[in-house]
């Protein structure tokens, strides 16, 4: 299967850092859909980029049919600087889509990216992202808040079974009113399934800041079965041992700390709990215990704080519940 690689270039703000983002083009000799696979919308979330390079280094035998673009990096100043957002402006970029042309840094990044991936005429969108070094990994599903309720339905059930092919626990996203307060229709995934109306899937596998050999194995045999699902490759992903049982789940975040703190941890990311469980304390330096954190429902842990001193208003973790 041919393999073409062409340079995005990309908008002159600080002087620094890259001028361009490659492009990965694989195309099978028989038509089919044309999937696009995103990495590294936030510098710190690397994973992607080591997922992006093991798909180049395979499709070429394993896709019989369609196309799949790779990007290995939307913000490559951001990786080199180790930051999760746009280092121009600070702004994060998976909350400015489609992007604006006479925006700010960000703004602009996002803009041209935007075109050059309209243009490759998508069928699906798959996100590379990470959550966290305590956290199971876990797809998620979009919620579609604009256009006819039958228009909407119709992506979200198709994006979810996208995601169930991934073999990962699969979330469906925040209520619709909560979607909309995070801006998350103007993140990568939002706005395909918002504007462009076709299924996204948005994988958090990993760890920040560097390339896990197990993390990319997953993620890359989830990217795989995500194709299969589509009928372009024969790579089904086997379920995950982490992956959860029963469902439909939702995401969620955990109860807010209310006092500054060292915060213990009293669950771990997979662990059911119900409505009461002590899901963490928060104590001085000396030992003394602030605060216990409840459980407000029942539910699975998904990931835990990566930090261990917590200021009043952090999430004490991401949850799943019954959606």
């Amino acid at each position: 299967m041919p393999q073409s690689l062409a340079f995005l270039k990309l908008p002159s703000s600080t002087g620094r850092g890259p001028r361009e983002v490659p492009v990965l083009t694989f195309t099978a000799p028989k038509a089919g859909p044309t999937v696009v696979v995103t990495a590294n919308v936030h510098g710190d979330e690397a994973t992607g980029v080591g997922v992006v390079h093991e798909l180049a280094a395979r499709l070429e035998r394993l896709v019989t049919k369609g196309s799949v673009h790779l990007y290995p990096s939307l913000n490559p100043e951001g990786l080199i600087q180790r930051s999760r957002t746009v280092p121009a402006d600070g702004r994060d970029l998976n909350r400015v889509w489609p992007g604006d042309a006479r925006g700010g840094p960000a703004e602009r990044l996002a803009h041209i990216l935007w075109g050059d991936l309209c243009s490759r005429q998508p069928d699906v969108l798959i996100d590379l992202h990470t959550d966290a070094p305590a956290s199971i990994p876990y797809a998620i599903v979009d919620r579609v808040v604009r256009g006819p309720s039958r228009k909407r339905k119709s992506i979200e059930k198709r994006s979810a079974e996208l995601a169930a092919a991934t073999g990962l626990t699969t979330l469906h996203e925040y209520e619709a009113a909560r979607y909309l307060k995070y801006q998350l229709d103007q993140s990568l995934s939002g706005a395909v399934s918002n504007e462009l109306n076709i299924p996204a899937v948005t994988l958090e596998v990993g760890p920040r800041l560097y390339l896990d050999p197990e993390a990319i194995r997953v993620a890359s045999q989830a990217a795989l079965g995500v194709l299969t699902e589509l009928g372009m490759c024969r790579r089904p992903a086997d379920p995950h041992p982490t992956r959860l049982p029963d469902g439909p789940w939702r995401r969620d975040s955990g109860p807010r700390v209310g006092h500054a703190g060292v915060f213990q941890a009293r669950v771990r990311p997979g662990e059911r709990f119900t409505t009461g469980t002590v899901m963490a304390e928060i104590r001085t330096l000396e030992g003394r215990t602030l605060e216990r954190i409840e459980a407000r429902s029942n539910g699975y842990v998904i990931s835990l704080p990566e930090r261990t001193w917590v200021v009043p208003g952090v999430s004490a973790g991401t949850y799943a519940v019954s959606a």
